[in-house]
């Protein structure tokens, strides 16, 4: 019986609903459409497969050494970090300052904002893609014709043409659609930092800036981790605006690691090159993401 015990037989027996249910079948979904595509990639990279019929063929290393050589690989890692640079700054910093205006009831109807700027999160980037097409066009985009009459036309650009800042104009889009993620955990979290520590500040004097950056948001490390894995996922694997947008144009300046691995396995039949390519990704984002969560997560919970 103490044995039974030990091992949780007896719990196991009387909640079998939630073991199955709740436990065995979320792990087995979970092992079935993620663990194992991952896996089958990771396996993948170690062949030269064109996708088209059954025989590969193993090649060890290669694929790797061909991806240190392979310029275009280079620059597509230099546009994501370049890309992850935007996210990590307009989005998170965006969503955060939204989130504490409408914690602290700072702007009317703040439920309607929120639902408001959370909405774009909901959309399929494919359409929002298509949408900032319209907007961003240099002949007749909402944007240029607005700058145009406010008397600012000296910043109207080829939003998509100039290789320059192509790879920002895509990030920002991106961001725009992000932000309201970092805002509904940034909002949920400050609901939870105590309401006598921003009293207790509001009496010494402070303003909301000084509340917001000095006092609140170090209490929120916890709830940046996650905002900031998030973000540092969503650029490693962005493709979907890039073959919306402007498949890589112009010059190759906004082609990303996810798009170079649909270049590769679809374009150039090299099926196995491009599942080095996302392991490469797979990689760098378990990596970055990591280091963050050591370095923001450090001495949190303390005391």
């Amino acid at each position: 019986m103490q044995i039974s015990n030990m091992l949780g037989l007896d719990w196991l027996r009387q909640n079998a609903f939630v073991a199955v249910f709740g436990m065995a079948v979320p792990t087995i979904i979970f092992l079935l459409f993620v663990g194992y595509p991952i896996l089958y990639t990771v396996y993948l990279s170690f062949f030269s497969w064109n996708g088209a019929d059954g025989a590969k063929t193993f090649i060890g290393l290669q694929n790797y050494t061909d991806m240190w050589n392979d310029s275009y690989v280079w620059t597509a890692l230099k546009n994501n970090f370049r890309w992850l640079v935007v996210t990590l700054i307009f989005p998170v910093v965006a969503g955060y300052s939204i989130a504490y205006v409408l914690r602290a009831r700072l702007v009317p109807f703040p439920a309607l904002v929120r639902t408001v700027i959370f909405f774009p999160v909901t959309m399929s980037l494919i359409a929002v893609g298509l949408m900032f097409l319209l907007i961003l066009n240099p002949m007749f985009g909402a944007l240029n014709v607005a700058l145009e009459s406010l008397g600012l036309g000296f910043l109207i650009r080829e939003w998509f043409g100039d290789h320059r800042i192509a790879i920002y104009t895509l990030a920002f889009v991106s961001g725009w659609a992000f932000t309201g993620m970092p805002m509904i955990f940034y909002f949920a979290g400050l609901g939870d930092v105590p309401k006598e520590t921003l009293d207790a500040a509001r009496l010494e004097g402070a303003g909301h800036f000084r509340i917001a950056t000095r006092i609140a948001l170090p209490q929120l490390r916890p709830v940046t981790a996650v905002v900031v894995m998030l973000t540092i996922f969503e650029s490693m694997r962005a493709f979907d605006l890039v073959a919306v947008m402007t498949k890589g144009a112009p010059f190759g300046s906004t082609t990303v690691l996810g798009y170079q691995v649909y270049l590769e396995s679809f374009w150039n039949s090299r099926v196995g090159y491009g599942a080095a390519i996302s392991t490469l990704i797979l990689v760098l984002s378990a990596g970055l993401a990591a280091l963050v969560l050591s370095r923001l997560m450090k001495g949190a919970f303390d005391g």
